[in-house]
């Protein structure tokens, strides 16, 4: 009897051991699979922080402010007649401000607007090489209108749907309210 007394407490004890065993094989195995997926969820989330705070700050300073400025130059030119400094002056300011911005905050430019800006910084520094001309260098009052006649009417719609995806993708409006 005492032999089976002292298989049962061996079997017990073997049994004890190799549970605990394996038991502690995949508490460490639980524990590396979470820590891996903590690494991967954190990874991801860098990522997508990173593009989202790309896509606010050119939104905020770069696409909003250009947007604005061609919708201001629009308006402008619906109302721009022969000799009016006043408007001149503004167009003058709103293609110095969004070369400026572009110029100056390139790098917010998406990489799909790049070939758009390139159009748009070549259109404003014609247009200020020829306002130079008439305006200052040649005091220039017969001519009634300075224009080049090479606005890039495909990089403002580029630039308009861009600023119109960040806005939907960032939920501007939603977040406000």
């Amino acid at each position: 009897m005492e032999t089976v007394t002292q298989l049962i407490i061996k079997i017990f004890i073997e049994t004890l051991f190799i549970s605990g065993f394996l038991g502690y094989l995949f508490t460490k195995r639980e524990e590396r699979m979470k820590k891996t997926i903590e690494e991967e969820f954190a990874k991801r989330a860098t990522f997508f922080d990173a593009r989202f705070n790309f896509k606010l700050r050119s939104l905020e300073e770069l696409l909003a402010p250009i947007r604005l400025q061609l919708i201001r130059s629009k308006l402008t030119l619906l109302k721009y007649d022969a000799n009016n400094e006043y408007r001149e002056k503004i167009l003058k300011e709103c293609n110095e401000t969004i070369l400026g911005l572009l110029l100056e905050k390139g790098f917010l430019l998406p990489i799909e607007l790049i070939p758009h800006a390139e159009e748009f910084i070549k259109h404003y520094d014609n247009w200020l090489q020829e306002y130079k001309k008439k305006r200052i260098d040649n005091n220039d009052k017969k001519t009634s209108l300075v224009f080049t006649f090479d606005f890039p009417e495909e990089a403002e719609i580029a630039f308009k749907e861009k600023f119109n995806t960040y806005r939907k993708e960032l939920e501007i409006e939603g977040s406000l309210n």
